[in-house]
């Protein structure tokens, strides 16, 4: 029997315990409150959150402060889900959130889900976001990944589930989300797209927008019509697997035509950029209900003789060639766009051959050529052109006829593509495609030796800047094209800052890439680009000329190039890279450096696919170029 001392101090211990565990209770639970406080404090307010419409307008403004593009809602008409037809919000949540009548503003089964799915891929393929958090995020000014903004995010999940029924908040979505092509909300969105109220959309106008909504520069029909088109057959496969439709109605479905109807789109030589910069805003700041003041990257006059050069070239060498679209993208060393043309006329087609996945030929051959400099391949080193093949697959060598062996650099200069082969299978097509993904390559390269001829598909502007981390000596590039966003008051709402690259090749891989590179324009297929000022680059030109492309640079200034057609029909044979895009590559940097080339006057030839148009005034056109080099300022410095 323990002593009445040892009860006593038992006793004693046991209240002492009590105390402090009341007192830690206590602290914790204002500690708690305090912190639930200061993560909701600046929560958006949700009051008639069911009738607000979206912001007035997006005003973009040159880097020099000209207002170089407005956008407003399309059609501020706020629709509830109960008046559309039931396929258009079906098509929406068999692909965002199948579950969404299941959870209540997190679908933790979802969470698990795309956790072990993207572990089992390695990377990011899925998200676990629920269609409620996703409209909570929408909300807020600011995307940062904060902490703070995860609780909130969160915890107005939650409070719109307990505030709004299913049918509100799907509605508040529908009403709320970006579809691209600056239309905003389910109604804007049927009439740029389909031009019709969004009460009669179809079910194939509904999976086509549905379909839209995980990456709008991607599915959007107006930029890349082939992803659109099967991104929209994915979304009618869940709504069978989801059981919204039947399996007649999706066959009868993937049978209609997809016709987008333009409505007043400006004939604007802006706007392939300005749309770009739209979709980056959405990852900047989100969506609010206030007018904001876009300041962008972009040199006004640059992106005038940009589309100049386009629309001439295009008028008088191109259509009568069976070429029908060019594009041109242009960078600044920091990755500044000063200058982007997705194709001859805005409002003709609002497809940005910049952002379009295209096989750019020999173009691709700096992937290799740069790896192989990178595993220990040296630029005097020599190379086999002879034949070679590769199980059933010989790749041909266009206009070279072997002679036994080259150098490295020849091999570059020449484009030989037996000597390309030969270097791929070297240092491995996995090490190539690790080098390009590193530079800055998204698209999917193919794993196979035909992917070192440029088989793969990418795009201009990742290639582009690919090329402009040569030219920075080895930093990564990556393009961006806006400086800061404002409100009407004048309040910042983000500022972009100069970012330290990481370094993704060594400088004496650069130097050697710089060697062959400026050989290519001295005496290789590049020499229609040749400038006054030291200059590099690389052609390339796909099988049957399908595509023609020329990426260079002359220091502080990076441009890529092409040309071709979007049904992907061959062009004339003679219509390589080291024509067209050269010749309007090098007309273009003459204007960057300060020479004046000799523009002339725009032939209004036109074809099916395109208008007349006014060509831009520009200053000295006629005049005899000018010896006088100006500076070029880059931005961030």
């Amino acid at each position: 029997m323990p002593s009445k001392k040892v009860k006593k101090a038992l006793s004693f211990g046991r209240k002492r315990f009590l105390k402090l565990a009341l007192s830690a209770w206590i602290f914790s639970f204002v500690f708690v409150f305090f912190a639930f406080l200061f993560f909701i404090h600046d929560m958006p307010d949700l009051d008639n959150l069911e009738t607000k419409g979206r912001r007035a307008s997006v005003i973009f403004e040159s880097y020099d402060g000209k207002i170089i593009a407005t956008y407003g809602d399309l059609f501020r008409r706020v629709v509830k889900v109960t008046q559309l037809p039931p396929h258009v919000g079906n098509a929406v949540l068999a692909i965002e959130d199948r579950r969404f009548y299941k959870h209540h503003g997190i679908d933790f089964v979802g969470l698990l889900r795309a956790m072990f799915t993207n572990l089992a891929y390695g990377r990011i393929v899925q998200g676990g976001s629920s269609l409620t958090q996703q409209l909570a995020k929408n909300l807020f000014l600011s995307p940062s990944r904060s902490i703070k903004r995860k609780v909130q995010e969160l915890v107005l999940a939650l409070w719109l589930e307990r505030k709004f029924s299913k049918k509100q908040i799907l509605s508040i979505y529908l009403n709320r989300v970006y579809f691209g092509a600056g239309a905003y909300g389910i109604d804007a969105a049927a009439h740029r797209f389909f031009g019709k109220n969004a009460e009669r959309l179809t079910l194939y106008e509904s999976a086509k927008l549905a379909g839209v909504l995980k990456s709008p520069a991607t599915y959007s029909p107006f930029y890349n019509s082939q992803q659109s088109d099967q991104r929209t057959s994915l979304v009618l496969s869940s709504m069978l697997e989801a059981k919204y439709i039947s399996e007649n109605e999706m066959k009868e479905a993937l049978l209609e035509k997809d016709v987008a109807t333009k409505l007043s789109i400006p004939m604007d030589e802006n706007r392939y950029f300005t749309d770009w910069a739209l979709e980056q805003i959405q990852g900047i700041i989100g969506i609010e209900d206030e007018d904001i003041i876009v300041k962008t990257t972009l040199d006004s006059k640059l992106q005038k003789n940009a589309t100049y050069l386009i629309r001439k070239t295009l008028n008088e060498h191109g259509f009568k060639n069976g070429v029908t679209q060019m594009a041109l993208v242009s960078l600044d060393k920091t990755g500044a766009v000063r200058a982007m043309v997705g194709g001859h006329t805005y409002g003709v087609s609002q497809y940005n051959r910049v952002l379009a996945q295209r096989s750019l030929g020999s173009a691709f051959k700096y992937f290799v050529f740069l790896t192989a400099l990178e595993h220990g391949v040296n630029i005097s080193d020599h190379l086999s052109d002879m034949p070679i093949k590769i199980g059933n697959w010989s790749p041909k060598n266009y206009r070279h006829k072997s002679i036994g062996d080259v150098s490295v650099t020849e091999a570059f200069v020449r484009s030989i593509n037996t000597c390309a082969v030969r270097l791929a299978q070297k240092v491995g097509i996995d090490a190539i495609i690790k080098k390009a993904e590193e530079l800055g390559v998204v698209s999917e390269i193919g794993r196979n030796y035909a992917s070192a001829l440029g088989a793969s598909c990418v795009s201009l502007l990742e290639i582009t800047s690919c090329y402009g981390a040569t030219m920075i000596d080895g930093l990564k590039m990556t393009p961006f094209g806006i400086i800061s966003i404002k409100n009407q008051k004048g309040e910042v709402l983000y500022q972009t800052y100069k970012r330290q690259s990481k370094r993704v090749i060594s400088k004496e891989s650069c130097e050697k890439m710089k060697i062959m590179m400026r050989a290519v324009i001295e005496r290789g297929t590049g020499r229609r680009a040749k400038l006054p000022v030291t200059t590099y680059g690389k052609t390339g030109t796909s099988n049957d000329s399908r595509d023609a492309s020329f990426i260079g640079f002359a220091p502080p200034i990076v441009t890529g190039v092409w040309a071709g057609n979007d049904d992907n029909t061959p062009m004339s044979p003679k219509m390589t890279g080291g024509v067209l895009p050269a010749m309007v590559w090098k007309d273009f940097m003459l204007s960057v450096f300060g020479y004046t080339p000799s523009m002339g006057e725009i032939k209004a030839e036109t074809t099916s696919e395109n208008r007349k148009f006014a060509p831009p005034k520009a200053n000295n056109q006629n005049k005899s170029a000018s010896k006088k080099r100006q500076p070029i300022k880059s931005l961030l410095e």
